[in-house]
């Protein structure tokens, strides 16, 4: 059954599933037998009946008893199969899970770097948690449900036309009024599934603007204009459930009363009531014909929902299938040694996923010991340049060379032994002090952590936590912006390497944390080759060289003198850039880092 799906995709669920293949087939052998096991007390429940009626005032109490005994162990022993089904099916689960998660983490680890820039969160998120999620119902629940949704049916409706075939036929009804109402249900039940999911997504995605915008919405939005795009997509949900509730609501009811076990129940027992009345059948043939005659026409509806889930299940497979086979980053040359600390740019390409060129054959030259200033208006491309250098992004075309060596060559161990970097929003993880300076040299010894933190001004602040270098970010403590900048800081010293990439630190810090990450950065760049992303512009004016960026090109080049007179783009940022300082002083209050369109 699973091989042979809609549209062949659990053939993609099938081989998703290599590892559990073995069990997975146990849950169903085992549920089906429970499910034929299901019938044995119904058989005992009719002998004991016979017994107790044939016996008239004298009734044979040990034949009784012994059958009273073949009930409980038929019972035991139906439960007992379907119930071990179950558990392999979610021990199954469990393994494939797993297993699974494992070979997200081995190959997401193998991904190039730019393949988590290129790719939107939301995806990444869909991939490593909501698809492994949907494979579970696929494994856990689908192949004992859906064993059990065929083989019960098909076992008690032999077993009722063994007994009469009357009662048979009876336990058809509902079943044939069921499928006769299908066509109702079943109403464009594709098409109205992808709209639903369509609207959902769109008031989701109306949700989600709605909470990051709510406090300008309250602020500036009296009149209801900021939330009205979430009012729509909430009305336009309502609007098209309610019609496709109210196209089907007569299928969905006769469905539902037709599969429900009490109409299964009522039927049978009225039919069976009649034909002992007049059709000559046994008392005892009421039995069977109500105790399982619900077990037929009921597992019908679950069988649809069923057929949804391994849908959605099977589309799931496909897209960790998809991921599995992303190509992996080809594996570095471990014998290539950079000849030197200067780095080139050369022709250097780069596009987003669907969008223009962020970078259009850039050449840009590093040479050691000097700083390299990147300027431009937003969405020049700077950080995307600056990202290329540490291999967070690679070119679409051109090369990166470091000391002569194509950075891609590079073992990550022997390119990042060269270069750091230090960004605006710096990322800590949810672990002690010490760690998350030490990230990069787990190795180093407490005295260098310190050294460290102490050159990044932030030793005497963590002293003041609760657990000093042990408290847990995020857990036990909760850091500024300025005290999170100065422990990344403190990462890069720890890492002391030649060449840092640095995004001005400082663009969006307070004046007093501005001072103190000031102090840090002319420690930590004492030295160094530096490539700065800069976003005030007076902090770059003794640049040794500056390139100015505009729609993914370098349009200039030169030191700040050289640009000034230039008189080109360079020029008219910095013109813009001093009268906007020089009216941050008649201002109440200037937000820092927004003096400048850099």
């Amino acid at each position: 059954m699973i091989r042979s799906g809609p549209g062949g995709e659990p053939a993609t669920f099938w081989e998703l599933a290599a590892p559990v293949r073995g069990r997975v087939r146990l849950a169903g052998v085992l549920t089906g037998l429970g499910a034929v096991a299901g019938l044995l007390p119904v058989a005992v429940a009719m002998e004991l009946a016979r017994t107790i009626v044939a016996g008239g005032g004298a009734v044979d109490a040990s034949r009784v008893w012994l059958l009273v005994a073949a009930l409980i162990a038929s019972v035991v022993l139906a439960q007992t199969l379907t119930r071990a089904g179950y558990g392999v099916s979610h021990a199954a689960d469990a393994r494939l899970a797993e297993h699974l998660r494992q070979r997200q983490i081995t190959h997401l680890l193998r991904l190039p770097l730019d393949w988590f820039s290129r790719t939107p969160s939301g995806r990444v998120k869909k991939v490593v948690q909501d698809d492994v999620a949907k494979v579970h119902q696929l494994i856990a629940h689908v192949v004992p449900d859906t064993t059990n949704g065929i083989v019960r049916p098909l076992a008690s409706l032999v077993f009722l036309f063994v007994v009469d075939w009357r009662l048979g036929l009876l336990a058809l009804v509902p079943l044939a009024l069921a499928v006769a109402s299908f066509p109702l249900f079943l109403k464009d039940i594709s098409a109205q599934f992808d709209r639903y999911n369509a609207a959902l997504a769109e008031v989701s995605a109306a949700v989600v603007e709605l909470v990051r915008g709510i406090a300008p919405i309250k602020v500036f939005s009296a009149s209801g204009r900021g939330y009205r795009k979430f009012l729509d997509s909430a009305g336009h949900h309502y609007r098209f459930y309610r019609d496709w509730m109210e196209a089907t609501v007569y299928g969905s009811a006769l469905m539902l009363v037709f599969t429900s076990p009490g109409f299964a129940v009522t039927v049978a027992g009225v039919g069976a009531t009649l034909l002992i009345a007049y059709g000559g059948l046994e008392p005892a043939g009421i039995l069977p014909a109500v105790l399982l005659s619900a077990n037929i026409a009921g597992p019908l509806f679950m069988l649809m929902q069923m057929r949804q889930f391994m849908r959605e299940a099977n589309g799931a497979a496909r897209e960790l299938e998809q991921f599995f086979a992303l190509p992996a980053a080809p594996p570095p040359d471990d014998t290539s040694v950079p000849r030197g600390r200067d780095v080139a740019v050369e022709d250097a390409t780069f596009s987003y996923s669907g969008g223009a060129r962020a970078l259009d054959r850039i050449d840009l030259r590093l040479d050691p010991g000097t700083v390299t200033a990147l300027v431009g208006p937003s969405g020049s491309g700077k950080s995307t340049l600056a990202s290329l250098v540490p291999r967070l992004l690679d070119p679409d075309a051109g090369v990166v060379r470091l000391g002569g060596v194509d950075v891609r060559q590079l073992a990550p161990e022997r390119l990042y032994a060269e270069v750091g970097f230090v960004f605006q929003q710096p990322y800590l993880l949810r672990m002690s002090v010490r760690d998350n300076i030490a990230l990069a040299r787990p190795d180093a010894t407490d005295a260098e952590v310190a050294a460290a933190a102490t050159a990044a001004q932030i030793h005497d602040r963590i002293l003041e936590l609760p657990r000093g270098y042990a408290t847990v970010v995020g857990d036990e403590a909760r850091l500024s912006g300025g005290e999170r900048q100065r422990l990344s800081i403190a990462r890069a010293l720890l890492m002391d390497t030649p060449l840092l990439v640095l995004d001005e630190a400082t663009a969006f810090a307070d004046p007093d944390s501005e001072a103190e990450i000031q102090r840090a950065l002319a420690e930590l760049t004492h030295g160094r080759t530096l490539l700065v992303i800069a976003h005030r512009l007076h902090t770059i004016t003794g640049a040794d060289r500056i390139a100015v960026l505009d729609h993914g090109r370098i349009v200039e080049q030169g030191t700040h003198p050289a640009l000034l007179d230039a008189d080109g783009l360079y020029a008219r940022m910095w013109r813009t850039y001093q009268q906007a300082r020089e009216l941050a002083p008649h201002r109440r209050s200037v937000p820092t880092g927004t003096e400048g369109t850099a």
